[in-house]
C-alpha cells in the first residue's frame, strides 16, 4: 500500500510542482506585491493597503470598471443567445453541416491582430464597410471604435468581441445538445409541438447547465478581456473615457513600472468578478435544471 502510494505521489508530483510555481506562488507574490512599492529593480517597500486605497479613491477606476461592465452586459447575453441558436440549427439534419461548423469557429483561432485589422476596415468612418452599408440605406454612419462616446467606443469592441468568442461557446453547446434524448424530442413532434416550442420548452431547460456555465465563462472572459482593447486602442493616447481596468494594469506594471498599484487593481478586479460570479450561482436554482 505505501509503495503504491509512493508511486502515485511520484507521477503526480509534476503537476503539483507546476501548480506550485505556476499558480500559487504567482497569486501569493501579486496578493504580497499589492502591498508593497515595486518597480522590479529595487527590493519592494511595504506599504500596507496605499495601493488599495488609491485605486478605490481613484475616479479613472471606477470609470474603467463602468467600461468593462458595459462591456459585458453587451457581449454576454449576446454572445450566448447567438451561440445557443446557431448550435441548435447546426444541430439539424442539414447539408455541409461540418463546414458550416469550421466557419463559424475559425475566428476563434484566428489571431487578434488579423481580426483587428478586419474590424478596423469594417468601423472605418470615411470607407469602412459598415458605413457603406449604412449610406446606403440614407443613414450616415458614424465612428464606432474610435468615437467620442464611450458608449458606442466600448460597444463596437463588445460586438467584435462576440464575433471572435461566438464560436468556442457554439462547440461547447452542441456538445450540451448530444445529450438531448431524441425519444423526447420525437414524442413532442407526435403531440403537436412546433420547433420553437421543442427549443424552448424543452431543449433549453435540458441543456440549461451548459448555458449556465457558458454564461459564468463569457462573464469572466468579458471582464478579463484585453487583447481586444489592446489591438484596437492605442495605449499611449487613450482616453480616459474608454479606459478598462486591464488597461491600467497593463499600463502602470509594464510602461510605469508600478507593480504595486497595478497588483492593487488586478485583485480589486478579482474580486468583482468572484462576487459576480457568486451572484450567478445564487440564480442558478431558479433556471437551471441539473435533473432532466
Amino acid at each position: 500500500m505505501r509503495k503504491s502510494n509512493f508511486w502515485g505521489l511520484l507521477f503526480v508530483s509534476p503537476f503539483i510542482l507546476g501548480c506550485l510555481v505556476f499558480f500559487v506562488f504567482p497569486v501569493g507574490f501579486s496578493a504580497y506585491i499589492s502591498l508593497t512599492k515595486w518597480d522590479m529593480f529595487n527590493p519592494p517597500q511595504f506599504i500596507g493597503l496605499k495601493n488599495w486605497v488609491n485605486a478605490l479613491k481613484d475616479p479613472v477606476f471606477w470609470i474603467a470598471f463602468r467600461n468593462v461592465f458595459y462591456f459585458a452586459l453587451i457581449f454576454v447575453p449576446i454572445q450566448t443567445i447567438l451561440a445557443l441558436i446557431i448550435a441548435y440549427l447546426l444541430n439539424q439534419k442539414i447539408r455541409f453541416k461540418g463546414l458550416y461548423r469550421v466557419i463559424y469557429f475559425l475566428p476563434v483561432v484566428t489571431p487578434w491582430v488579423a481580426g483587428a485589422t478586419i474590424w478596423k476596415f469594417i468601423y472605418r468612418y470615411e470607407n469602412g464597410l459598415l458605413n457603406y452599408f449604412l449610406r446606403l440605406i440614407g443613414l450616415n454612419g458614424s465612428y464606432w471604435f474610435d468615437s467620442e462616446k464611450w458608449w458606442v467606443a466600448i460597444g463596437s469592441l463588445a460586438i467584435m468581441n462576440v464575433w471572435k468568442g461566438l464560436g468556442q461557446s457554439m462547440v461547447m453547446f452542441l456538445a450540451g445538445l448530444q445529450n438531448v434524448p431524441s425519444d423526447v424530442i420525437e414524442a413532442a413532434e407526435i403531440d403537436g409541438a412546433n420547433r420553437h416550442q421543442i427549443f424552448r420548452k424543452i431543449v433549453v431547460p435540458i441543456i440549461s447547465p451548459m448555458v449556465f456555465l457558458v454564461m459564468i465563462m463569457s462573464t469572466i472572459s468579458a471582464f478579463t478581456a484585453f487583447d481586444v482593447f489592446l489591438t484596437m486602442f492605442d495605449i499611449f493616447s487613450l482616453p480616459v473615457r474608454n479606459s478598462i481596468v486591464n488597461l491600467m494594469v497593463y499600463r502602470e506594471a509594464f510602461l510605469y513600472g508600478k507593480m504595486g498599484p497595478a497588483s492593487a487593481m488586478a485583485w480589486i478586479l478579482f474580486i468583482i468578478i468572484l462576487v459576480i460570479t457568486m451572484l450567478q450561482k445564487q440564480f442558478e436554482k431558479r433556471w437551471v435544471h441539473y435533473d432532466s
